[in-house]
């Protein structure tokens, strides 16, 4: 399981929506899987409609929409190079299996293209670990900041001291000296 989409029950208080994504997935991997459990929480499915599929459908709508895609690929293609769906990746950050599934919802390559590349995809060994696509983004990439940030903040507004500051930020005060100096 790479990720799910939960409420957690707090006293006294709503609910929190959280999502939760295996820290150890490949950054492409893992920022489609956020989106589509996202599409879980914001969309309400019916019988008639495979939950997964649509949670799919939205990841791919939500990290590349229709008419970015269209600009970058054209609106009807009958076949697309591994190359320029490489370079199509660096743009949207997402696996080039992710570019080809939208590029066949969005119509724009048909079942035949979309099978051709897939096969070729097998063939390189993308379609398992670990999952070797080129242009890998980092896996530090997609990680959280935030929480670095507010220790930044709080240490600025003088509501927590340096040792504090690289105590919670897991660094030495020598280390937090030189980022510090480094912004400067």
């Amino acid at each position: 399981m790479d990720g799910l989409a939960a409420r957690v029950m707090r006293k006294g208080r709503d609910a929190a929506r959280v999502i939760v994504v295996r820290k150890n997935i490949w950054s492409e991997r893992k920022r489609f899987t956020l989106a589509h459990e996202l599409g879980h929480m914001v969309m309400t499915a019916t019988a008639a409609v495979d939950d997964e599929g649509a949670a799919n459908r939205f990841a791919g709508a939500f990290l590349m929409p229709a008419d970015v895609v269209r600009a970058e690929v054209g609106a009807q293609r009958s076949a697309i190079s591994i190359g320029e769906l490489v370079a199509i990746k660096e743009r949207f950050g997402v696996s080039v299996q992710a570019i080809a599934y939208r590029c066949l919802d969005l119509g724009i390559i048909d079942k035949k293209a979309f099978s051709s590349l897939f096969k070729e995809f097998v063939k390189r060994g993308w379609r398992k670990e670990p999952f070797a696509e080129p242009a890998r983004m980092a896996p530090e990439y997609e990680e959280p900041k935030r929480f670095e940030r507010l220790c930044y903040r709080a240490l600025a507004e003088g509501v927590i001291g340096e040792s504090r500051a690289a105590e919670m930020l897991g660094i030495t005060l020598k280390t937090l000296d030189h980022r510090l100096a480094e912004a400067d």
